[in-house]
């Protein structure tokens, strides 16, 4: 894999000629990473992560807890936190960039913030909505000059109690809420209205603050489910990160659409309670053969790839671009629901990934809430394609899964990667270049 100079970079991706046995050990998950940070930043004690994704976004969590009294050190392996037992010394200012779940989270964490905390990002993260967040956490007696990044937190009258959430368009609203709730008088109980937006995220979240001891109840009633997270002390913790089911799901796809390709995702398991995990289970229903090993999962390329009606990725949006590139390769339509989200992302992720695909020859109709591909014909010319994924990661990504297969595709911007998963170039070198496992 090459970049060259053409106006902006670009990554021109070869397409893979030499099957066999690949193995791949993909960096530690970007959603378990960042609700560590925040539980072992705001508890107690010496927090140590080992295996934690280290990229834009989650250096940016971190450099903002730093503001507000937090240690943090960073070695090639780990970061080491030390808490400050749920009470922030001190506000400031701090800019997440790009990041959304890091603004949605430092949001939370300056409601307890002995100080203002201004919160920022960049002119795209200043058009993506926190208005919900901040509604919520007024209830609770938190001050807020803006709905709307920059926005100043105030959170000198914070208290816990109990909030009616509607259907939000982000999950990460209430994990926030969920991650700061130990921290405060009298926790903090959520009445969530149902169906709860991207509900496996709330689960993974729930299951984090299991980690760190936290007690929580999760129940429903009638169309309500209520989560209600006790007040407790949070001490220091010694925890490995789980790999990144979200990054792995690439290189899980590119042995879906490769016959003879097996790639061994290390130390993954089909019983992971990452919500990306369930797309990697789906390539096994329409062709790929997929099992647990004792190293990882092992997906294996069979030449076979059906196409699939009707997938409900709600519980996983962010993975459905990556099934959305296998579908290029079906031996009929597909239909992927359930993406409301996707068009408040980085990117519109469904106009931006159905007007790539169209690009490289796929029939394409989509909505605001899901995507119809149709397979490229195997009659249609292999002309240099120069996709534009907008700066958005996961576009790039999943494009780059299509480049494995379809002649002539490179990616403009290819540096985006550096958001969620700074190595992926590389990494995809090793299907390509690694040594076989035998």
């Amino acid at each position: 894999m090459t970049r060259k100079q053409s106006g902006s970079s670009a990554e021109s991706v070869p397409v893979l000629k030499r099957p066999g046995h690949r193995s791949i050990r993909v960096p530690g998950s970007k959603s378990l990473t960042a609700r560590m940070i925040m539980l072992g930043a705001l508890g107690a004690g010496r927090t140590t992560l080992k295996n934690p994704l280290v990229c834009d976004d989650t250096n940016m969590l971190a450099e903002a807890m730093a503001t507000i009294g937090v240690g943090v050190k960073w070695t090639p392996s780990k970061i080491v936190l030390h808490g400050i037992d749920g009470k922030p010394p001190h506000g400031g200012k701090v800019n997440l960039g790009a990041g959304g779940t890091p603004s949605r989270f430092m949001i939370a964490a300056g409601a307890l913030a002995k100080a203002p905390l201004v919160v920022d990002g960049n002119a795209k993260m200043r058009t993506r909505p926190i208005g919900e967040l901040v509604t919520l956490l007024q209830i609770l007696g938190v001050e807020f000059d803006n709905d709307t990044l920059p926005v100043t937190v105030n959170g000198n009258d914070f208290h816990g109690g109990t909030l009616d959430v509607p259907i939000t368009k982000s999950s990460q609203f209430i994990s926030a809420l969920l991650l700061i709730a130990p921290f405060v008088d009298g926790g903090i109980t959520l009445r969530c209205e149902t169906p709860v937006t991207s509900s496996t995220y709330i689960d993974l979240t729930i299951a984090t603050l299991h980690t760190f001891g936290v007690e929580v109840s999760d129940s429903t009633e009638g169309d309500k489910r209520i989560i209600a997270v006790p007040q407790k002390r949070v001490t220091h913790r010694d925890i490995e990160v789980e790999p990144d089911a979200s990054s792995a799901v690439y290189f899980a796809a590119v042995a879906a659409i490769h016959k003879g390709l097996t790639v061994t995702l290390e130390g993954l398991s089909l019983n992971s309670s990452q919500p990306d995990i369930e797309a990697i289970r789906l390539l096994g229903t329409i062709g790929a053969e997929v099992v647990d090993t004792e190293n990882g999962i092992k997906v294996t390329g069979t030449g076979t790839v059906r196409g699939f009606e009707n997938v409900d990725a709600s519980g996983f949006p962010d993975a459905s671009l990556c099934l959305a590139a296998v579908a290029a390769f079906a031996d009929s339509p597909s239909r992927i629901y359930g993406l409301e989200t996707l068009p408040l992302k980085e990117s519109d992720r469904i106009e931006v990934m159905a007007r790539s695909l169209a690009k490289i020859g796929c029939g394409v109709a989509s909505s605001d809430s899901d995507i119809r591909i149709s397979p490229m014909l195997s009659t249609a010319p292999n002309m240099k394609v120069a996709v534009d994924p907008v700066d958005d990661h996961r576009i790039a990504m999943a494009m780059a899964v299509v480049g494995t297969k379809r002649h002539g595709v490179s990616i403009v911007n290819p540096n985006c990667v550096s958001k969620s998963y700074p190595n992926f170039w590389n990494d995809l070198r090793v299907v390509y270049e690694g040594k076989e496992v035998t």
